[in-house]
């Protein structure tokens, strides 16, 4: 098992169960009529039930979890030929090495999704709490495009410039 595969997965499983109390708990605590957009002024100026933000939220995450590990099952299945454009030849000669790096960034990418999920939920929690008077979040904004950036950019950074383990056959 190597580290990129724990971490892929860890971060995913934790994410998800993070994700679940999380909006057990903002669903709880939101009110009956829940502001979900925000003026200049930083009040709330559009509205929705909170068991709509609550199916929302939660049909978001369960759909994008289930179509991505749909994704990942399905890439496992391509065969190395049609990776000829890779410019790192030694992947092709690598077994299934190559389909697994893709399989485990296919899976960095949910938990970089739940994550982002549960910052939004926190926030929106918070924004919609009559005790609090912050109500700048653009910071999450910034973090969901550096995750992103991160995510999209490891796998060609990965292929170009790491070598696959190749066994050698007796």
């Amino acid at each position: 098992m190597s580290i990129e595969f724990f971490i892929s997965r860890t971060w995913r499983y934790l994410s998800i169960l993070a994700f679940v109390l999380v909006l057990l708990f903002t669903y709880r605590g939101l009110p009956d009529t829940t502001a979900v957009h925000f003026g200049p002024n930083g009040r709330g100026d559009g509205f929705l039930p909170k068991n709509q933000v609550f199916y929302l939220f939660a049909g978001v995450m369960f759909a994008f979890n289930i179509l991505s590990v749909l994704l990942a099952n399905n890439v496992k299945r391509i065969p190395l030929v049609a990776f000829q454009w890779i410019p790192n030849k030694k992947w092709l000669k690598g077994g299934n090495q190559l389909n697994i790096a893709i399989v485990n960034w296919l899976n960095f990418l949910p938990a970089i999704v739940n994550t982002f999920l549960l910052l939004i939920l926190r926030a929106l929690l918070i924004l919609n709490d009559e005790r609090t008077f912050r109500t700048d979040y653009t910071y999450l904004l910034v973090i969901g495009i550096v995750l992103m950036m991160a995510w999209i950019f490891y796998l060609p950074i990965k292929l170009l410039f790491t070598s696959p383990k190749i066994e050698e056959e007796d």
